[in-house]
């Protein structure tokens, strides 16, 4: 009972570690796409609403950038040159570079987003920068401000996390893995490599059965 006990948590620990593992991967892997297929063009909103979402902050070990990605949900037009205008609600993504004292006020939507400024009679927004992926249906998937190679290098740090990772885990995983495996198909052998002829009495060979097993 107590081994099939332990099999069950080893199991759900190994699932456990094998979906965490996937989930780096599939985080690099995804981030790696949309930077290959980003589109540089230039940006302005349609409407001062926007919804915040969840400010992500990434830094890169020992020597590298720091930032603070800020991702608002906002009505936005996108003009690229020898394309046809798009332009509907998206998330676009800001980039707040930190330093060495992270700042987390002013990393935010509302301070972060294009104000607004008086053209002729009209009041519009400030056209600025960005790379977006264009959707299947025609429209924006997302978009980041400023230009594809001004971004930070997001998919190499995500392919560094999801490598170490896969180091710390998945090594000592498969050693102890294999020693469970080992130990199970040994069990039964040693047990059936006490002949009969080696008892003086059934009581003596089914104790040295069970002490081998």
């Amino acid at each position: 009972m107590s081994s099939s006990v332990g099999l069950a948590i080893f199991g759900i620990l190994l699932a456990g570690v094998l979906a965490l593992n996937g989930f780096f991967w599939w985080r690099f892997v995804k981030q790696y796409e949309i930077r290959h297929e980003l589109l540089d063009a230039s940006c302005e909103l349609v409407s001062s609403r926007f919804t915040s979402g969840f400010k992500m902050g990434w830094t890169y070990p020992v020597f590298g950038p720091s930032w603070t990605d800020v991702p608002c949900n906002v009505e936005l037009k996108v003009s690229v040159p020898g394309r046809a205008e798009v332009s509907g609600s998206t998330w676009l993504h800001l980039t707040y570079h930190q330093g060495l004292v992270w700042e987390y006020l002013k990393d935010s939507c509302s301070n972060m987003l294009p104000k607004t400024h008086e053209a002729v009679s009209c009041l519009r927004f400030q056209v600025f920068d960005c790379a977006y992926v264009p959707a299947v249906n025609g429209g924006v998937e997302v978009a980041f401000a400023g230009k594809a190679d001004s971004l930070p290098d997001l998919p190499v740090l995500l392919c560094m996390k999801a490598t170490g990772l896969s180091i710390l885990t998945l090594g000592p995983l498969l050693l102890v893995t294999t020693g469970i495996l080992r130990g199970a198909v040994r069990g039964p052998a040693a047990a059936r490599q006490l002949a009969p002829e080696q008892c003086k009495g059934d009581e003596e060979c089914n104790y040295a059965v069970l002490a081998e097993a």
